[in-house]
């Protein structure tokens, strides 16, 4: 929901996920398509993503982002939905290149169950998880 660059000292993000997470139902995603987009570090990230979100989720992440900027978090990306399959280091290729490449595979659409709410540290320890409900 955010990549958060910079939290005031005395916030409780958790806090914050909690009041709007709490009653949230676990929404239902369709994953049905490939892409790639370019990381502000310059790798490129290929992954999944759903072309047809639910408002109701959508309205969630934007009410998320919006209380944590009003606390003063520091969020320098905006939201993309995306699940990451892979990464790609090489400064050589273009976004063009490997978005053509790509698109060569064809993706069965599939469906899941969003329960599972992480908040933790870019790649490492959980800071606080909530299960929602279904």
């Amino acid at each position: 929901m955010a990549f958060i660059d910079d939290t005031p000292e005395d916030i409780d993000i958790s806090t914050v996920l909690q009041k709007h997470l709490c009653s949230f139902p676990a929404p239902t995603l369709t994953f049905n398509k490939l892409d790639v987009f370019n990381a502000v570090s310059g790798m490129f990230i290929i992954y999944l993503t759903a072309t047809d979100v639910p408002q109701n989720y959508l309205s969630l992440v934007q009410n998320i982002r919006s209380e944590l900027k009003s606390v003063g978090c520091v969020m320098n990306s905006d939201f993309r939905l995306h699940v990451t399959l892979g990464r790609i280091k090489d400064s050589s290729l273009m976004l063009s290149d490997i978005k053509q490449i790509i698109s060569k595979v064809s993706l069965p659409a599939f469906s899941l169950n969003l329960e599972d709410v992480d908040y933790r540290v870019f790649r490492g320890q959980t800071i606080y998880e909530i299960k929602l409900n279904n």
